[in-house]
């Protein structure tokens, strides 16, 4: 753990929420650990991303209740995506969940803002 704080401590700009569990739950989908522990405990200023086809591997059968994986995760705290190939699913139901205010729009602004805080990172440091 010790090599993982000093990375958050020298201001990493992503971690990956892999497709492991703890204590019985998928940590895409783990707010306590995503935006508690790791946002608002440690301090992490980044971004987290998906694992690939993360979404599809919440559910089981695989891909099935997809609107409720997009939302199970978007809340927990991730910020950026990596859907491969159901893409335009994904942005239909993230539009339809901010739109029913089931994810709040402060989540989407914070992931915004730790996208533009990357941006702004020089390269020599990423």
């Amino acid at each position: 753990m010790p090599a993982y704080l000093d990375c958050i401590a020298q201001g990493v700009c992503t971690v990956m929420a892999s497709y492991s569990s703890w204590n019985g739950k998928k940590l895409h989908t783990d707010h306590f650990l995503l935006t508690q522990v790791l946002k608002d405990q440690l301090g992490f200023k980044g971004m987290v991303i998906t694992d690939w086809e993360a979404f599809d591997r919440l559910s089981d059968p695989y891909g099935s209740n997809y609107r409720q994986c997009v939302l199970s995760s978007v809340n927990a705290g991730v910020d950026v995506v990596m859907v491969p190939f159901r893409y335009e699913l994904f942005l239909d139901d993230l539009f339809h969940l901010v739109e029913s205010e089931d994810i709040p729009m402060s989540r989407i602004d914070d992931a915004v803002e730790r996208m533009g805080r990357i941006q702004k990172t020089p390269s020599s440091t990423r």
